[in-house]
């Protein structure tokens, strides 16, 4: 295989993550696709997650790796692995998650034979103590650019599919510029994703959570904590998506309701605070 020609990308930014990442590294090696290459970016780790990643590395010719001699922000360690992807389709997968064999493959087929799709998805769903699967995720973004977005909003907390998505290389880099350090970028980006085409979920995959990620409560509140000091949380996040609203050719009416759909983010994080 020649990782110049690959047809995919995944993309794994990694930080201190020893405990998962042979367990993701196994579920994207094992593959029952072949024409894609694995690019990772180790953020400045302090535990063994370098020297584990190396070793797949030395066994795999399709991974290419990457050590960041300071750590970078969050966004800006994903956004390296973009610019070191060669795909005409690319992923990101965060170190704690695992695919299922034929993630790439599907998915990608999706995206070959539909051209009105920016993205294809699997379920995706975490595992309790008890391997247990929970919380298990089904609904796709299908619909015009409205009823997505309407339909983001009342999910949002449990999108994590979309953004662990297969995506189209022009959609993910027009996107992607919303991913920046402040409350819910990560959210301003699937909304971008979402507003430029449809996403489909395809039901034969699925994606395994790990419970690690930025979207925590617990990390939600540290961050808010240290950053976000007014009455609005997600400032940015309303301006941000003001920018994306205006740019559809949804009505006045309908986008006046997403935009109360937004502000009401805040409204809910503060009521959330005072009843603690």
């Amino acid at each position: 295989m020649s990782i110049r020609s690959s047809k995919i990308t995944v993309c794994i930014p990694v930080y201190n993550a020893a405990k998962t990442i042979s367990r993701c590294l196994e579920s994207v090696v094992k593959q029952n696709f072949d024409n894609f290459e694995i690019v990772i970016s180790d953020n400045n780790s302090v535990d063994d997650s370098f020297r584990i990643c190396n070793s797949y590395k030395k066994k795999y010719k399709r991974i290419k790796l990457y050590k960041q001699k300071q750590k970078l922000s969050v966004f800006d360690n994903f956004k390296f692995l973009l610019k070191k992807a060669k795909g005409k389709y690319i992923m990101w997968i965060a170190s704690h998650h695992q695919i299922s064999k034929n993630f790439l493959l599907i998915n990608s087929k999706n995206l070959d034979n539909n051209n009105n799709l920016v993205a294809s998805m699997g379920v995706d769903y975490f595992v309790n103590n008890k391997k247990k699967e929970i919380q298990k995720q089904k609904f796709s973004f299908e619909n015009d650019s409205y009823n997505n977005i309407k339909l983001f909003f009342s999910r949002c907390w449990r999108t994590h599919g979309l953004f662990y998505s297969l995506i189209r290389r022009e959609n993910l880099i027009k996107s992607s510029k919303f991913l920046k350090p402040y409350l819910a970028s990560d959210w301003i980006f699937m909304l971008s994703l979402i507003n430029n085409g449809k996403v489909h979920r395809e039901k034969k995959t699925f994606i395994i959570l790990g419970r690690e990620g930025l979207s925590s409560k617990k990390k939600l509140k540290q961050h808010i904590k240290k950053e976000y000091m007014s009455l609005l949380p997600y400032y940015h996040f309303n301006k941000n998506f003001i920018k994306i609203i205006n740019s559809t050719r949804i009505n006045m009416y309908k986008k006046i309701i997403l935009l109360t759909h937004s502000l009401l983010l805040n409204f809910r994080y503060l009521v959330s605070i005072l009843r603690r």
